[in-house]
């Protein structure tokens, strides 16, 4: 059997407890990504419910479990059923943090024993705060009515740029030859 990182392992017989219980906590929730912003969808995109069920299915069993693209796709079945559907903040906020569950623990390595399981969890940790905190932030600064101002515009690309350029990766420099 082939392991998402694409080394081969054998099959050491049934899958172990803590591989169930995230994917059962993946399904769940990507299950609520999908399922969640469905009431407010237009009668033409019902037919995106079953496919993001479908792929959160597919992303999580079967022989296209190992690939990620799969779980990506069921992620943007649930980010176009939003634009659709056009929910509320607060929807919209459990939406944002539904997602970056679901994409965090879909991208969880198969067969860890429980320990592995436990410290692969606590390094997902700074993720999901800051996601947290994003995405509170956004919640309340989209629910305080603010005049447009053109200032107000230039801030925000200014902090879109800072944050696009501190979540890319850098490449360590060259060390320093000592004088």
């Amino acid at each position: 059997m082939s392991a998402a990182d694409g080394s081969i392992r054998a099959n050491s017989g049934p899958p172990r407890l803590a591989d169930l219980l995230l994917r059962a906590a993946t399904g769940c929730l990507g299950a609520g990504m999908v399922v969640l912003p469905a009431p407010e969808l237009p009668a033409r995109a019902w037919a995106l419910l079953p496919a993001g069920l479908l792929l959160v299915a597919a992303s999580l069993a079967g022989p296209s479990a190992p690939w990620r693209a799969v779980g990506t796709l069921a992620a943007a079945a649930a980010v176009i059923e939003a634009a659709l559907g056009q929910p509320g903040l607060p929807v919209l906020a459990a939406e944002g943090l539904l997602i970056l569950g679901y994409l965090l623990l879909a991208d969880a390595p198969r067969a860890m024993a429980a320990a592995t399981a436990v410290r692969w969890l606590g390094q997902q940790l700074p993720a999901v705060a800051w996601g947290t905190l994003a995405t509170a932030l956004v919640l309340v600064v989209l629910a305080v009515p603010v005049p447009v101002s053109a200032w107000l515009l230039v801030a925000g690309a200014g902090a879109a740029v800072a944050a696009t350029i501190a979540a890319l990766p850098h490449r360590p420099g060259q060390p320093r030859k000592p004088p």
